[in-house]
């Protein structure tokens, strides 16, 4: 049986896997206007991290989707526990069960790029209300990647496209949205002097119990093509609008 990455994630638990982690996520979700009226979409939730932390923040109305099964039970099991009152869907980014204009923010941590992006952005932006916000975590090439290193990347990830900064801001603003900017940004190699390896929550997941050889190769997998690409390869926060606000009706 073939064991990808998200397969190893989801497997070990793993919480935060995006880059910059939960503490980049808190830094983010901290300079939104999110009220507990606020409606909001987690997609692709993973193991349910993010809406967790959203709803016992903020009080507001929170839903999860995720398609991959062991991520989806992860995250119901989390919400059950902590008695937390959160939608959780099973269910594909291309193809969102919403109806248009249905939430104030969506943040997608590092899932987009799992799904054929066009379809997905254009999905966000359909389930968004007028006056909508997407917060978009995502793995971003920092210069143009020939076609042997896409391959080795994408055939590992399961990702149908690596795009480089302007690509991401062209691709999301084709799917509808007026305004995009990078809010932060960083590559690997950043990252990996700011958070090692060895720090993740990785290290402290694994034991005897739930070890397995092949979801081990896969984690290792992973951290041997950040070291590869560690100049080549980083991430972008990218917030976009559905609109213009100040084009916006009073």
């Amino acid at each position: 049986m073939s064991v990808s990455y998200q397969d190893a994630l989801a497997h070990y638990g793993i919480d935060g896997a995006h880059p910059g982690g939960i503490a980049l996520t808190k830094k983010i979700l901290e300079n939104e206007k999110i009220t507990r009226h606020s409606k909001v979409l987690d997609a692709g939730c993973g193991t349910g991290q993010t809406s967790a932390y959203l709803t016992k923040t903020f009080s507001c109305d929170v839903f999860s989707i995720d398609k991959h099964p062991a991520m989806f039970k992860a995250a119901t099991e989390r919400f059950k526990d902590e008695n937390l009152s959160i939608k959780a869907l099973k269910g594909d980014l291309e193809n969102l069960p919403f109806p248009k204009d249905s939430f104030d923010f969506i943040i997608a941590e590092s899932s987009t790029s799992f799904a054929t992006i066009p379809k997905a952005l254009s999905e966000y932006c359909r389930v968004l209300k007028p006056s909508g916000v997407l917060l978009n975590i995502d793995m971003t090439a920092e210069q143009k990647l020939n076609s042997d290193e896409k391959k080795e990347l994408m055939e590992f990830y399961k990702m149908q496209d690596i795009l480089t900064e302007k690509q991401w801001i062209k691709t999301i603003k084709n799917a509808g949205f007026k305004t995009v900017e990078a809010l932060h940004s960083n590559t690997v190699l950043q990252e990996l002097e700011e958070y090692p390896v060895e720090e993740k929550d990785y290290a402290n997941t694994v034991n005897p119990k739930n070890f397995d050889r092949k979801m081990d190769d896969a984690i290792q997998n992973h951290h041997r093509l950040l070291i590869s690409y560690r100049e080549k390869l980083g991430y972008r926060v990218y917030k976009a609008k559905k609109m213009d606000f100040l084009s916006y009706p009073s």
